[in-house]
């Protein structure tokens, strides 16, 4: 991405940073009033000649959301500011695409210590850094630290950014780590966020199939499954996931289950702990056993 911003644009296109002033309202009550603020936005002009604006955060670098707006409305609203991008928006952008990288380069190795001060660098210029956020989530659940792995999860869920196709195998590898590190509800989230946006993704209900098979629910399984081989008839792991989950599905049927959910043990007491029906139907069971057993004795 930074390799983007330091070519020199030789198409004559506008490129580069121009200040603007927004109106805003500070205060509360009595107190509250309108008041304007100068800030900087990087622009990016079009192939159609329309204009693509980003503001850029306190470290300039791009952030938030891209606006379009009109060669006219650039003209007359902002103020170009020269120096700015090559002095500050460049260093910036260079700094954060290096940090992603040697993050990028320690996780692959194995170096997973190297690679979280890597990306929390990164995001300490960039905190919407989509390729810093997956690879430091990614290192945490390497490492079975699946409470943070979890504080990752959900501020990507949050990033739009997180599930553009370019993106694509970066989040299908976050799901496949949750799914591993037993996380299964936070799995099934991230993949129906992820198919939400890319719906003819085979290998994305795939990875939803393996998910739900593992959380003992092989007839939705089969659903996405299906899905999978619908969209890519010669994938063959999904027909072999299809067999696998059919045959528990059957072996459900046969045990008298409906097939819509066979947790793992560890799950069903999880949730029982949690339950107060639970906890107060356990309570009077123990009850009626104490009762029982007193009765025996003659007391």
């Amino acid at each position: 991405m930074a390799k983007f911003w330091m070519e020199p644009d030789t198409q004559g296109r506008v490129r580069g940073v121009f200040s603007t002033t927004v109106k805003a309202k500070i205060g509360y009550g009595e107190t509250r009033r309108n008041t304007e603020q100068q800030v900087l936005m990087l622009v990016q002009e079009r192939d159609d000649g329309r204009m693509d604006v980003q503001a850029l955060n306190p470290n300039y670098v791009p952030m938030g959301e891209v606006k379009v707006i009109s060669r006219e409305k650039l003209v007359e609203s902002y103020i170009p500011e020269p120096a700015m991008f090559m002095e500050r928006v460049v260093p910036a952008m260079r700094e954060l695409e290096e940090s992603v990288e040697r993050g990028e380069e320690h996780y692959n190795k194995g170096e997973t210590f190297s690679a979280e001060y890597e990306f929390k660098n990164a995001l300490r210029i960039d905190e919407e850094n989509v390729r810093a956020t997956f690879g430091l989530g990614l290192t945490f659940l390497d490492r079975g630290e699946t409470a943070k792995g979890g504080l990752v999860f959900r501020r990507l869920v949050s990033l739009k950014g997180a599930f553009e196709p370019r993106h694509k195998h970066l989040f299908n590898e976050f799901g496949i780590k949750l799914r591993k590190n037993c996380m299964y509800a936070e799995a099934l989230k991230f993949y129906a966020r992820a198919l939400h946006l890319s719906r003819d993704d085979e290998h994305l209900h795939y990875n939803m199939s393996r998910t739900l098979l593992a959380k003992g629910k092989p007839k939705s399984a089969i659903t996405f499954l299906r899905k999978a081989l619908a969209l890519n008839p010669d994938f063959a792991e999904a027909r072999e996931l299809l067999a696998v989950a059919q045959r528990r599905f059957e072996a459900e049927q046969a045990s008298g289950g409906n097939g819509a959910s066979n947790e793992p043990a560890q799950d069903k007491a999880k949730k029982a702990k949690k339950s107060p029906k639970a906890h107060k139907k356990m309570k009077g069971k123990k009850d009626a056993m104490s009762r029982e057993s007193q009765h025996k004795v003659g007391i």
